[in-house]
């Protein structure tokens, strides 16, 4: 068997490295109108509290209509959605069910607490979705470090010793069933996460085989035929267990298939999932700064008004006047100290702070914030990896629409290392950007251009009329900051590519 590709680390995303350990990046296309960023931060070990600061600059083609007047913050958060979990313990797929501090071996002993105190059943539960979680990480690694290999570079024998791990996985796990003593509950925990397992299973070979598919002339011994029987295995197993299978001719079999798939993946994957609890920052000052501009605006209206009641006080109807004027410029002059106040607050204080807990304990908070800002607020540096061409009138003519996402993330990795026998490393920031309020006044999608042929006669040539969306990341964390650019490019039916600017 060979131990580095068992081992091997590697992400279906693409990867921005930061900084080792500290924070780093991946990115990916999550569907038809949304991009996903994947954002890492992990404490060093040796501080009890790690701080860092994400800014996102987001730059957009003034003919698509985003404004201050047109986009409200409401509605910019209802386009990002953020969901934050631990980051999976590292393990390789060898290291799953051998030894004693093995994720099995932590599922075996929370099954025989439960067995004496079956009020410990939330931790069963946790253990049983620990460990489907980290298989799926362990065997994704493993199928990428052969997928994003050169063929020349793989042990012929690398995708069958997968398959013979898996083998040993599988067989481990399902004894646990097998043991079992009859309660109604516990099965069903370890069933859902044993139909979770297969179904990744037969993704994860079909993509092996899919590769050897366009690599032919290569050797991998035996590996095809142990894929095939394993994916045959499987499909036999789920069918004698009852479980949801891809069938042929059959749409809503298959309909259902990918449903249930996806209320699994939740299942298990909500032990990673950390409980959120998110307030307005800043209430309390804000309040504090509209009194005291309540209270400015009304020193002035009285300021205004007292020397004409001292020497009008016998005109009355002057004096009415007189003190509506006043109360007009109180209005005025409240909201003046207002807007003033909250433009100062807003490099202190965020829209939302979300406090994030494990297990009920606190571990951290996130911070985050929305403004529409120009070009002489935003760094010299962020505007030179943005890069305006002179061709792009749209974006300097009638200026280019720029949104400030300011986040700040803090996490007490003391309290996060105190959990269960796993070292979480950090938290993931799953971030995807919704774009389809962006497309709404984008022009038709395609564009028929004509092209004379070589025979002199015209062809009409469809085209795609893109526009492109512009993101600058800057990460800081303690004296370190680095900076990622991506270009979003999309028509009205959706986004087209997303690729880093260099």
């Amino acid at each position: 068997m060979h131990p580095l590709l068992l081992s091997y680390s590697f992400t279906p995303f693409t990867v921005y490295p930061f900084h080792p350990y500290m924070i780093n990046i991946t990115t990916k296309i999550h569907d038809q109108f949304s991009i996903e960023f994947k954002v890492g931060f992990a404490g060093s070990e040796k501080d009890m509290e790690s701080n860092f600061k994400v800014n996102s600059w987001i730059f957009i083609p003034n003919s698509m209509g985003i404004n201050a007047s047109t986009y409200s913050k409401e509605q910019f958060y209802r386009d990002v959605k953020s969901n934050i979990r631990l980051i999976t313990p590292n393990y390789a797929l060898s290291e799953l069910v051998d030894g004693a501090d093995s994720p099995l071996a932590h599922v075996r002993q929370a099954l025989e607490q439960y067995r004496k105190q079956p009020a410990s059943i939330h931790d069963l539960e946790f253990q049983v979705k620990m460990f489907c979680a980290i298989f799926k990480s362990a065997l994704r690694d493993a199928s990428n470090g052969i997928l994003k290999s050169a063929p020349a570079d793989i042990p012929a024998s690398a995708p069958a010793d997968i398959t013979d791990v898996v083998t040993r996985i599988t067989r481990s796990y399902r004894q646990l069933i097998q043991e079992y003593d009859g309660n109604e509950f516990v099965p069903t925990v370890f069933l859902h996460g044993d139909e979770y397992m297969s179904h990744l299973i037969g993704i994860q070979a079909a993509r092996l085989l899919r590769f050897m598919d366009t690599h032919p002339e290569h050797d991998f011994g035996d590996a095809r035929q142990k894929l095939q029987q394993l994916i045959q295995q499987e499909i036999a197993y789920k069918e004698g267990m009852g479980y949801s299978h891809i069938t042929p001719h059959d749409d809503k079999a298959n309909q259902d298939l990918v449903y249930k798939h996806g209320l699994l993946k939740k299942y298990i994957e909500s032990a990673l999932y950390l409980k959120k609890d998110t307030t307005n920052d800043g209430a309390a000052m804000k309040e504090i700064t509209f009194s005291i501009a309540a209270g400015f605006a009304m020193l002035v209206s009285t300021l205004i008004a007292w020397p004409f009641q001292k020497y009008l006080g016998s005109y009355p109807f002057l004096i009415f006047i007189i003190l509506i004027v006043a109360y007009m410029f109180k209005d005025r002059i409240k909201d003046f100290a207002r807007n003033l106040f909250v433009h100062r607050l807003k490099s202190k204080y965020f829209d939302h702070k979300t406090t994030i807990h494990f297990k009920e304990e606190e571990i951290g908070w996130v911070k985050e914030g929305m403004d529409f800002i120009n070009d002489a607020k935003t760094p010299d540096r962020v505007l030179a990896i943005r890069n305006r061409s002179d061709l792009e009138a749209d974006n300097t003519l009638q200026q280019e629409r720029t949104i400030l996402y300011r986040k700040q993330v803090s996490i007490n990795t003391q309290n996060l290392r105190n959990h269960y026998e796993y070292q979480f490393a950090g938290i993931n920031d799953i971030m995807r950007f919704h774009i389809q309020q962006y497309t709404q006044k984008m022009d038709d999608p395609t564009l028929p251009v004509d092209l004379l042929t070589e025979d002199g006669t015209l062809r009409s040539v469809p085209t795609l009329r893109v526009y492109i969306i512009h993101i600058v990341l800057q990460f800081s964390h303690n004296e370190e900051t680095e900076y990622r650019g991506f270009r979003i490019t999309a028509t009205r039916d959706g986004i087209v590519t997303c690729e880093e600017m260099k």
